[in-house]
């Protein structure tokens, strides 16, 4: 298929060219487990609907987008500014033939994108596939920083030398495991697609490329870390991947295995980070901390395989009650991948050194196979998460040392909850998310985490649906949510001297 793209503001406009009959346009984007509906950005097209994301079209046809999702994994078009994910605009028909794209750009425009080039303004991916794992981003101001000979950032904003620097630390420690797997996975340009934003950070994964969006408050830390988790994908995900994670661009695709390819993925983002002096051990440490933090709440009786299979419903809709059910494959994934790393460490293995064991396309017997060395049983992957608080136990200090203390059981942002854990003081005596707290024992808001700390029985007027309701409850023992680490002997090992490090729980 051919498609000529005409970008104006909050739109852009496609003339295609294909087979008479029927295209498709993806339900979902891969490397992110929701289901977008992305024919619902269509203003207009010359066809007849067949379906929600379906139509019959001549062998020329036009459509009409409209591109003002902020979201890197979708697409954005202003009158100085266009960045296009692959799904988010193109539809399909033979997934394996040729599909090209043309952009009618004004004049002084710069263009990256990792797709062929065919012409002046023209780009080519051998098949949909392809087209799907690219992005294209054009600017009058679009610069370019230098990692290295072989990456680059394509960006709108400026960059300071300090993030960069470290930035080039990981990305030659992360390459030292790809080329240990295959040397021609570093053998091609890769480019981050790269935007500060008022959205929170987040990214998605290509073979060669990532798009990469990060608050404009974010240091270079926090930058660091999720570019090197989107890097890593380069090998997990992209080279190496669960094998039932097959993507048809309209069916969801499940796995147990998620907790691996992005789980795991984010630990080695964060050990290589540390390893390289991207980061420093304590921020390696917090991010452990915060991760076993949720493992302490209800929702970490859900395994991890569970956890997998339920991201397009749980993980990608969570709620105010989500702590209550689910555990995010994100954080046991990297649990799961600590422990395995600190039981090679004991036996003088390196958790690096086992991807090349893993076959293109894995399952769990395969992972099990690969890291056998580490005996750690990833059975353990299909029972309760919290079960690995105990088996991390072996290797490090892990202690809550909030448990037993005055406690009620929910969280507040501002005056507003925002969290009731299930059976707490706060959940037997009627208090839900959203209600709006107006005073406590008769004194404001923020006095309420004292209150508490008395022991005594609290009274809280609060609003819910803006009806007044006065609600008595009695102080009650916290389970224990802060979350304490410090290092044991073959943990201080591991990290060359000694650590503690403690996060607070925000579960008044």
């Amino acid at each position: 298929m051919y498609f000529r793209v005409i970008p104006f503001h909050r739109y852009v406009q496609v003339e295609a060219k294909g087979s008479e009959g029927e295209v498709t346009f993806p339900t979902w984007l891969p490397g992110s487990y929701i289901i977008r509906e992305m024919e619902r950005n269509i203003v207009s097209i010359d066809g007849i609907r067949i379906s929600k994301n379906k139509f019959w079209v001549r062998e020329k046809f036009s459509y009409k987008v409209y591109t003002l999702s902020w979201d890197q994994r979708e697409a954005v078009s202003t009158g100085d500014y266009m960045f296009l994910n692959g799904p988010a605009v193109f539809p399909f028909q033979n997934l394996n033939e040729e599909y090209c794209v043309e952009l009618d750009l004004p004049e002084g425009w710069k263009v990256h994108t990792t797709l062929r080039k065919e012409g002046e303004r023209t780009f080519c991916a051998e098949n949909y596939h392809e087209l799907a794992d690219s992005s294209i981003q054009a600017s009058p101001d679009l610069r370019e920083y230098r990692i290295d000979e072989l990456h680059k950032i394509s960006t709108i904003d400026s960059l300071d030398d300090e993030f960069l620097n470290r930035l080039r630390l990981v990305i030659s420690k992360e390459d030292e495991v790809f080329r240990s797997v295959d040397p021609s996975l570093t053998s091609k340009e890769y480019i981050f697609y790269f935007r500060f934003s008022t959205n929170p950070r987040g990214g998605i994964e290509h073979s060669n490329s990532s798009a990469i969006t990060s608050a404009w408050t974010s240091d270079a830390t926090s930058m660091i870390e999720v570019f090197a988790h989107e890097y890593f994908h380069r090998l997990n995900v992209k080279y190496l991947k669960p094998k039932d994670l097959k993507v048809n661009y309209v069916e969801e695709t499940y796995t147990e295995l998620l907790w691996f390819a992005e789980g795991v993925t984010d630990y080695m983002a964060y050990k290589l980070s540390w390893a390289s002096g991207g980061i420093s051990l304590q921020e390696f440490l917090k991010r452990i901390a915060e991760s076993l933090q949720k493992l302490t709440f209800h929702g970490g009786a859900m395994s991890l395989a569970e956890s997998s299979m339920t991201t397009w419903i749980k993980y990608y809709r969570r709620d105010e009650n989500y702590l209550n059910s689910s555990i995010s494959y994100y954080d046991g994934g990297l649990i799961l991948g600590l422990i395995l790393d600190l039981s090679l460490f004991r036996k003088g293995l390196k958790i690096e050194d086992q991807f090349r064991k893993i076959p293109r396309e894995y399952t769990l017997h395969d992972l099990q196979e690969a890291f056998s060395d580490s005996e750690v049983d990833l059975e353990v992957s299909r029972k309760p998460s919290m079960e690995m608080l105990k088996i991390l136990g072996e290797f490090m200090n892990v202690n809550m040392p909030d448990v037993g203390k005055p406690y009620i059981g929910m969280s507040l942002d501002g005056d507003v909850i925002s969290f009731v854990e299930d059976g707490s003081p706060a959940d037997r005596a009627g208090m839900c998310p959203k209600d709006k707290v107006i005073s406590v024992n008769g004194k404001p808001p923020d006095v309420i985490t004292k209150e508490v700390e008395k022991g005594k029985e609290i009274r809280i007027t609060m609003s819910r649906e803006g009806r007044l309701e006065e609600i008595k409850l009695e102080v009650g023992k916290s389970p224990g949510h802060a979350v304490k680490i410090s290092s044991k002997d073959i943990s201080e090992k591991w990290a060359g001297k000694s650590f503690t490090f403690e996060i607070p729980s925000r579960v008044i």
